[in-house]
């Protein structure tokens, strides 16, 4: 077994590196292409912003603000040389813009290359306000022509004129896509990689051979999470892909490299590693072979042996193990099976003297029974107390017809056959027993008793009240007057039927009760003391477990209160 779990385990160690080198690789691919189009993310930026500010200054540039207000033909014609100038400059500055539009509103209109076929358009789409939006982007219309971006901008006017804060004019701006392509086109490291670059209207640029039929199954399983790198299958192939946000063009670039690519190198290593592992598997064979026949067999057939032994099957005693292997495992065969016999003979003195035992001990309780047999019957000392109870009544004495009855009816309940009584008969056998002490000291301590009706008939353990009412009245009443023995049944704050027998009689100190506690929760009977309480408690424990059982509380000088814990199903059963 041992064997197997290590030939089958290196497959997987070979599978789970193979595919953490992949995942790896994947990982280095993607964080480059990640960094890469950041550049490019940020070139877009630039951009943006370059344009952003150029279209500021040019839109509120005096003379340009003059020129769109101009209602003078000759004067606006002057003006116009003037802004084809700072269009002009403002150009030379910015290498990507192809060409910078304005438009007034007397359709007035200055453009650097002549495109002011675009500003219709854009105008129509303009927001009313005066911040620069990216407006699309426009393929080539002729072989002559560029992929460009298009960005607009209404024209408020500003400065001391009465016109402030009216819409005056359209700024347009056409930037070059080619430098931000040529980005993507000229990095060697991103061969096999397609690159897809999109706005709001669609698809901008891409390098691969089929752009828009690949980019549509790639948007149908993409998140479309900045950044998050996924492993999809395309068109049989398995792509990672990756996505990001473009703001300032509302669009995003998605990435989609080919796995395959990624770790073709890797391939040829797995197939490398499984063929050394075929072949170390089939050199280890023969050696784990003679291993398992010689060795790790003959100790399996060892081991159910002895288990067999283990369970007590005593009867394989008799058959002797025979193991056919290496040296050692016959010798342990050989001292084995002397083991074994031994063990035998061993078994059978003890059982001989386990018997021989069992039949002395036999005699002896035979003889503690004909012993017992031989003192006062309980059913003729029961007899003797009804003698005595006639007599009593003959003679007046009631006290002692009481204290009789009282005694005769604990000794008929005491020798009654029944393990379990109702709580009545139970409360019956204390009250009698309260009432032999009354006998005995008249008017020593009053006794009352406080238990619903409907609980009378639950059946308890017999004989469970009257060891606890003994120790209330001979170590807590028994030593001052005017006590007060209260026995009363009621339901415990967790739901157990609580049975409590309390006095206001001398108490137990701290030191004492701790002792008795102790006790009752080890249950120790060996102590020789107070085995009544200790009986009750051990009773109701292993009747019911825990935490089932006598509570001791009490207080030297303020008297004593056991509580007699009982499962509460016994209140459900009856009301049931």
């Amino acid at each position: 077994m041992f064997g197997l779990v290590i030939f089958s385990t290196i497959p997987l160690i070979i599978s789970w590196v193979y595919r953490l080198s992949s995942e790896t690789i994947i990982n280095q691919n993607t964080q480059y292409n990640t960094e890469l189009v950041s550049l490019i993310k940020q070139r877009i930026s630039d951009n943006y912003a370059n344009v952003s500010s150029m279209m500021m200054n040019v839109g509120y540039n005096p003379t340009v603000q003059q020129f769109l207000v101009e209602k003078d033909k000759l004067q606006s014609y002057y003006l116009s040389q003037k802004v084809e100038g700072l269009l002009s400059i403002a150009r030379n500055m910015n290498t990507d813009v192809l060409d910078i539009i304005v438009v007034g509103q007397s359709n007035a209109r200055i453009s650097l290359a002549g495109r002011t076929k675009y500003v219709t358009d854009l105008m129509n789409t303009a927001e009313d306000d005066g911040v620069v939006y990216y407006a699309g982007y426009s393929p080539p219309d002729r072989i002559l022509d560029k992929s460009k971006m298009l960005f607009g901008m209404n024209i408020f006017a500003s400065g001391d004129t009465p016109l402030y804060g009216e819409n005056i004019g359209y700024l347009a701006v056409l930037v070059d896509m080619k430098a931000i392509q040529t980005e993507f086109a000229g990095n060697p490291r991103l061969a096999g990689t397609s690159f897809f670059m999109m706005d709001h209207k669609g698809l901008i640029y891409s390098n691969s051979a089929e752009p828009q039929e690949m980019l549509d199954q790639i948007q149908m399983k993409t998140s479309g999470n900045d950044g998050e790198t996924i492993l999809e299958t395309i068109s049989g192939k398995r792509y990672a892909i990756q996505s990001f946000d473009l703001p300032e063009i509302s669009g995003r670039i998605v990435t989609a490299v080919p796995v395959h690519n990624l770790i073709r190198g890797l391939e040829k290593l797995k197939k490398i590693s499984f063929g050394l592992l075929a072949l170390t598997l089939l050199v280890l064979s023969i050696p784990y072979t003679m291993l398992v026949m010689n060795l790790l067999k003959p100790l399996s057939r060892l081991i159910r042996y002895m288990n067999q032994l283990k369970a007590g099957n005593l009867e394989v005693l008799n058959n002797k193990v025979d193991l056919r292997g290496y040296a050692e495992i016959e010798i342990i065969s050989r001292q084995f099976n002397i083991m074994t016999t031994r063990i035998q003979d061993l078994t059978s003195r003890l059982i001989d003297a386990t018997t021989q035992l069992y039949q002395s001990d036999l005699e002896k309780q035979r003889a503690e029974y004909a012993y017992l047999q031989s003192q006062i019957n309980p059913h003729f000392l029961s007899n003797t107390l009804d003698s005595i109870k006639g007599v009593a009544i003959v003679k007046g004495n009631h006290e002692i017809f009481e204290m009789t009855t009282a005694l005769s009816t604990m000794l008929r309940y005491s020798i009654k056959g029944n393990e379990e009584v109702t709580l009545g008969e139970e409360l019956k056998i204390a009250g009698s027993c309260v009432k032999i002490y009354q006998g005995r000291f008249p008017g020593k301590f009053t006794y009352k008793l406080i238990c619903p009706k409907e609980w009378l008939t639950i059946s308890v353990p017999k004989m469970i009240l009257q060891p606890i009412v003994e120790n209330a009245l001979g170590h807590g009443l028994e030593a001052q007057g005017n006590g007060v023995l209260l026995i009363s049944v009621d339901k415990s704050h967790e739901g157990f039927l609580k049975i409590s027998v309390e006095d206001n009689g001398v108490g137990i100190d701290e030191k004492r009760l701790s002792q008795l506690t102790q006790l009752l929760t080890h249950r120790n009977m060996g102590s020789g003391h107070h085995i009544g309480l200790l009986n009750v408690h051990n009773r109701l424990n292993l009747k019911y477990g825990d935490p089932f059982g006598i509570r001791l509380h009490s207080q030297q000088g303020n008297g004593t209160k056991a509580d007699l814990i009982l499962p509460g199903t016994l209140i459900g059963e009856q009301g049931a």
